[in-house]
């Protein structure tokens, strides 16, 4: 899948959003927070190395990465 570009307004983020978790996504902000490096899983992304979704709500854009794929990059020491 590589990367995903989907653009929406607020009142389809919230629902969205959700849809995300469940397949197994997490947001950029949460990874950060967890102490993974962000800018390196959005090379590994574009790479074609992770799953990512970009979201662009309005003017705001947020990224998503598959929780797993993460993990392992962080296992592996490429994150």
């Amino acid at each position: 899948m590589a990367i995903k570009t989907v653009e929406m307004d607020r009142r389809d983020s919230a629902c969205y959003r959700k849809l995300l978790k469940r397949g197994g996504f997490l947001s950029a902000s949460y990874l950060s927070v967890s102490g993974l490096d962000v800018a390196r899983l959005k090379k590994l992304a574009q790479q074609g190395k992770l799953d990512a979704v970009r979201c662009a709500i309005g003017k705001s854009i947020r990224w998503y990465y598959r929780e797993q794929q993460a993990e392992l990059a962080h296992l592996r020491g490429e994150v």
